[in-house]
């Protein structure tokens, strides 16, 4: 199914925004992006928590929830499959840096196909290498979805130009962090880990309740290195849902591991 395009800005139907939007002059917002099946928006509640909780922790002017969740269910009913992408700016206001002036947020929601590829991932499993680049180190915005994505795009550039199917990505201190745009988990010597996200990278809604249903799967700092000899691989976000890794730098891994945690992914996308 090919869906054309369909965008709002502020609950209007639009394909434009304003020059001096905040969201556009310095990535001044937060986004989502949610999974549609069946003319539903999955995990809405929690897509919705996350977007208030970025807001407020960017300092955002508010925004209408209930005109958004009606946007978001107008925009979705009919779709047999598709994503569906929300993103909360600054608004327009303020000059340079200061958002002084800038008084109400902008709620833009745009409607996208799904890639028809994912369904092969989830099942056969994809290659994932280790990138080239590092991700900075910063705390005051680890774990946020923000709108300032530079480092995601010159990962995405040099993923183009490699035979892998994702990348694994280390901070600036070589710790391991997610992959291009999904986290990360890994099975070693029977354990289930994953990178703790305190200084660098995207708390996924699909990691979170990948943590709830397994509260063994530990958290932490780990370098590249203690991933040599894991058993198995997966990524996670909440589009891809759960893809196993079939290989992790050349080394071969065992799909079949990931098999029970996907069976859970089934019951948490509603």
């Amino acid at each position: 199914m090919v869906i054309m395009v369909v965008s709002f800005v502020d609950g209007q139907a639009a394909n434009t925004i304003a020059i001096d939007d905040r969201g556009l002059a310095y990535g001044d917002g937060c986004f989502t992006t949610a999974l549609v099946q069946h003319g539903e928006v999955l995990m809405l509640a929690q897509h919705i928590d996350r977007l208030v909780q970025q807001s407020q922790q960017l300092g955002l002017p508010k925004f209408d929830l209930m005109a958004l969740t009606d946007n978001l269910h107008n925009i979705s009913a009919g779709i047999k499959i598709g994503i569906v992408k929300v993103m909360i700016t600054c608004g327009s206001g303020g000059r340079g840096y200061s958002r002084l002036g800038a008084e109400q947020a902008r709620v833009i929601v745009s409607l996208h196909d799904y890639p028809a590829f994912y369904p092969q991932w989830q099942q056969q499993g994809i290659s994932v290498g280790i990138s080239e680049q590092q991700l900075g180190i910063n705390p005051m915005l680890a774990g946020i979805k923000h709108l300032n994505r530079l480092e995601q795009v010159l990962l995405r550039a040099e993923l183009d130009k490699r035979l892998e199917d994702d990348l694994l990505v280390t901070d600036a201190n070589g710790y391991v962090v997610e992959c291009c745009s999904a986290n990360v988990f890994w099975l070693k010597a029977g354990q289930w880990y994953t990178p703790s996200l305190a200084t660098a990278g995207v708390a996924g809604l699909m990691r979170a309740n990948i943590l709830l249903n397994n509260p063994s799967i530990q958290q932490g700092q780990y370098l590249s290195d203690d991933l040599d000899n894991i058993a198995a691989m997966f990524i996670s976000n909440a589009i891809l849902g759960i893809v196993p890794v079939k290989t992790f730098n050349g080394q071969q891994l065992d799909i079949s591991s990931v098999a029970s945690i996907q069976n859970q992914c089934l019951g948490m996308e509603n």
